[in-house]
Order: structure tokens, then sequence, then C-alpha cells
């Protein structure tokens, strides 16, 4: 995989993600953004939307049965705000907060071959 199929992966994963759950408002939070990890570099992204009017539990088990869908091992902490946390498959790792103040995903792709000073 290259650094560039490595972002479009993270950002189309939690793009497709946020379109399952009928919610306006998504905004990124900006470019994603490159950093280093053992062997080459890695991508960051953070994609939310404000709270809407809906189930969050709801919305939660939504994004975890997507992601299953995708080969990610999933759990879903249900403490406070539902968060689901996935790791594995596409992805280094991602989550997605139902709150406090806003819906947002927060993600970082795989490590792939490159120089994170080269893409900066």
């Amino acid at each position: 995989m290259t650094p560039d199929e490595a972002r479009d992966s993270l950002t189309t994963i939690s793009h497709d993600t946020a379109e399952l759950l009928d919610i306006d408002g998504w905004k990124e939070s900006g470019a994603p953004s490159v950093g280093s990890c053992s062997g080459g570099l890695n991508w960051a992204y953070i994609y939310g939307a404000p709270i809407p009017d809906s189930a969050p539990l709801e919305d939660a088990q939504t994004v975890a049965d997507y992601w299953k869908g995708l080969g990610m091992t999933v759990r879903i902490n249900t403490e406070h705000d539902p968060v689901v946390f996935a790791t594995g498959g596409p992805l280094q790792g991602i989550s997605f907060s139902t709150g406090p103040g806003s819906y947002y995903f927060s993600g970082t792709s795989l490590c792939v071959p490159g120089d994170a000073d080269d893409w900066r």
C-alpha cells in the first residue's frame, strides 16, 4: 500500500461510515496529518458533526456492525456516551464518539513505507 492509498483508506472509511448515520453537518477538522511510525509513515484524521437528535447507542451499533464487516476487531464502551473502538483490517485503528459536544471519528491509517518528512 502506498502513502496515498493509506490516507485515502482512512478518509474513505470515515466518510462511508458517516453516510450510514443520516446526520448532516459532517466536517473535517483539517486535512489528514502525516506522522512517523515504525518502518514508515501513517496518517491521522478527525471527521465530526454536531450531535443529532438520534439514539447514540443505536448509531454506535450501526458503526460497530459496519466496521466488523470490514474485518476489524470492534468493541463498544457504554460507560458514558457510547464510543466504538476498532483495530485491524484496513486501518491501524479508528474510534467513533457520540459525545460530549459532537459526534466524531478519529483514526489512524496503517503504517506504510515512506518518510513522513517528505510528505510534510
